[in-house]
């Protein structure tokens, strides 16, 4: 019954993906514990849709445009709350409170009031547990120890929130080992045995403004010391679980985070990479041998026998190259200077883009740059060739993009830069720039206007483009805004064509 419940749930629940707008960045700030706010959905502006009218140069012959109707921004949702949330009552209240037969008091480092006031517009994190009932515990974000129950938790879903960039996350179990990375409120894989151990990482902007530490508390009642930086935290292959589970948020390498690193995990070995001078080991907390991906925060090893790789190798069906240190490259770019030809597959479903070149008569198979993108419910999954190609295009909103291709031979789909209100590379809407990859278009696919140019230069017409979904971003990591730019920024950071950023 358990089981065939299980099922059911997976068929039901999908990953969505909660997007904000805030009207300031925060990089040069620090602060303390996570605290609660509202969660504001971005304007959305039907800015994807071609104009009948080419007034700006095109190269090629015009098919024909007309305006798509488009929807609202996805992934809303009522304020404070998450996609499931309200289906999934949580019948002990915000998940902060002791299940039946624990004492909280007893245990010091089990906290059930939040170490700071919460304010408004501050950026946070929002977490969830799955539990074996199949019901969600109410969305938590401030900085508390989280009780799913007893039982523990099979699934966990997390929201970065007022603040572009990406939380990842995956859970472990003994049986079935790694999740998947799950991210942006999608639902970490599970199996029917609770969680035993999680890993917590931040990249884009809200990982260059904060670290995010987090401990767990074991069925036992042992409490793990603080990991970070997607450090593993909590047991494995001990047969413990976790029970109760608590993350605070500090300023980016803040020296007065008061946590205790030791001992983070109840299991036979370390879990993870370290640097050895200079070079990568990588201890399995299992204490068995191990082979597949690990993460040492950002940087991304694969691991052979517990042995990190290095130059090409063929994994999963592709051809990736390793620095000698064994990181994963993620852009070829620099090494290769490749001219082409290239594919290109976009993940509606993740907003990424991976470009691939060719591995002599293995096709297709070298993912060699990755870009992140913005698409939208009226994006067509398929393979498509590119028809045309326009240096700026008017749209049916009297806006315009630079860098624009045509998906294919009469779709009104184009793959063009961020939005500007004319011909003009000052006249950019910054929150276009800020919350790619979070905003959804009506169609079109948006990047930074430094990616549109790369594939209008470097992708000629015929150039053949994939739209598929996934919950995994490709072969390589999905990559993020870096910095935000002010609301009073006019121009994108990326283009070579403003003076200001100082680019050629």
């Amino acid at each position: 019954m358990r089981k065939t419940i299980r099922h059911i749930a997976l068929l039901a629940l999908t990953a969505v993906f909660l997007t904000g707008q805030t009207a300031a960045a925060f990089a040069d700030e620090n602060y303390g514990p996570g605290m609660l706010i509202d969660n504001p959905q971005p304007e959305n502006t039907n800015t994807d849709t071609a104009n009948t009218n080419d007034t700006s140069g095109s190269q090629g012959t015009q098919t024909g445009d007309t305006q798509t109707a488009g929807e609202t921004s996805g992934g809303a949702q009522a304020e404070g709350q998450s996609p499931d949330s309200a289906q999934t009552a949580d019948p002990i209240g915000d998940g902060t409170q002791p299940a039946e037969g624990t004492d909280p008091s007893s245990n010091p480092n089990i906290q059930t009031t939040p170490t700071r006031e919460i304010t408004e517009d501050t950026p946070c994190l929002q977490f969830q547990f799955l539990r074996p009932d199949m019901t969600w515990s109410d969305p938590v974000r401030t900085d508390v120890t989280i009780l799913p129950g007893n039982d523990g938790f099979l699934s966990m879903s997390v929201y970065a929130i007022n603040l572009p960039g990406d939380v990842l996350y995956r859970t472990y179990a003994s049986q079935r080992g790694w999740s998947n990375w799950a991210m942006n409120g999608g639902h970490s894989d599970w199996d029917t045995e609770p969680v035993e151990a999680v890993q917590v990482r931040l990249t884009g902007v809200f990982g260059n403004t904060y670290d995010v530490y987090y401990t767990s508390t074991l069925n036992d009642g042992t409490q793990c010391g603080w990991s970070t930086k997607g450090g593993t935290n909590g047991t494995m292959a001990a047969g413990k679980y976790i029970t109760g589970f608590r993350y605070s948020l500090w300023g980016k390498n803040d020296p007065s985070a008061p946590y205790d690193m030791t001992n983070p995990l109840v299991s036979a070995a370390a879990d993870g990479i370290t640097i050895v001078d200079g070079m990568p080991v990588f201890s399995n907390g299992t204490g068995d041998n191990f082979t597949g991906w690990v993460w040492n925060d950002s940087d991304r090893y694969y691991v052979v026998d517990n042995t990190p790789v290095s130059g090409w190798q063929y994994i999963d069906g592709y051809k990736y190259f390793f620095e000698t240190d064994g990181k994963l490259v993620q852009d070829l770019e620099p090494y290769l200077h490749s001219s082409g030809p290239f594919q290109i597959r976009i993940n509606k479903q993740m907003n990424c883009t991976t470009v691939y070149i060719k591995d002599g008569d293995n096709g297709y198979i070298i993912p060699y740059k990755t870009f992140l993108c913005s698409t939208g419910d009226d994006t067509p999954l398929g393979t498509f060739q590119t028809p045309v190609k326009y240096r700026w295009r008017l749209m049916n909103t009297d806006e315009y993009c630079q860098y624009c291709t045509r998906l294919g031979e009469g779709l009104q789909i184009l793959l063009h830069s961020v939005i500007y209100e004319k011909p003009d590379p000052y006249t950019l809407k910054p929150s276009t720039y800020n919350w790619l990859g979070a905003t959804k278009s009506h169609g079109c696919i948006r990047f930074t206007t430094e990616d549109a140019k790369w594939i209008y230069d470097n992708c000629p017409l015929g150039t053949a483009i994939t739209v598929y979904e996934s919950a995994v971003p490709g072969p390589f990591d999905r990559p993020a805004i870096q910095k935000m730019i002010p609301d009073t920024q006019t121009y994108d950071p990326t283009d070579v064509n403003v003076p200001e950023n100082g680019l050629k």
